[in-house]
């Protein structure tokens, strides 16, 4: 395996972690944020091993989803999916309609952070 992509996979499971931190001390908004990365930083990995190419400058989980070149089961998909609106709601008052932070509750990140669980199990499977 690559350089690049232990670099990637390392840092995917380094954010997966801080997404844990954050939900145990109550920093929802940044949980489903580092839940978002912690899939984006997978597939990059993915991209690099399977198709031998820099992945593209993206935050788009589905675009990074078809760049992949494989087929992904629908329910893993739309789960994937439903992570990818986080990257920019969680952070940005604007996007969020007022603070982000206070838009999300212990709930939500359970949510996310067992889709990511799911997520990165499957992705893994593309990495052996």
């Amino acid at each position: 395996m690559r350089q690049e992509v232990r670099d990637w996979l390392d840092s995917s499971g380094y954010d997966f972690e801080t997404s844990k931190i954050m939900y145990d001390t109550g920093r929802y908004s940044y949980c489903v944020f580092m839940c978002h990365q912690t899939i984006e930083k997978l597939l990059k990995a993915i991209i690099i091993h399977v198709n031998k190419e820099i992945p593209k400058k993206s935050h788009n989980l589905r675009e990074l989803l078809a760049d992949c070149n494989f087929e992904v089961p629908a329910d893993i998909e739309t789960k994937i999916l439903k992570l990818n609106p986080h990257y920019m709601f969680s952070r940005y008052p604007d996007i969020a309609g007022g603070p982000s932070y206070k838009m999300y509750n212990k709930q939500i990140a359970k949510e996310c952070m067992d889709i990511t669980e799911e997520a990165v199990t499957w992705l893994k499977q593309k990495l052996q």
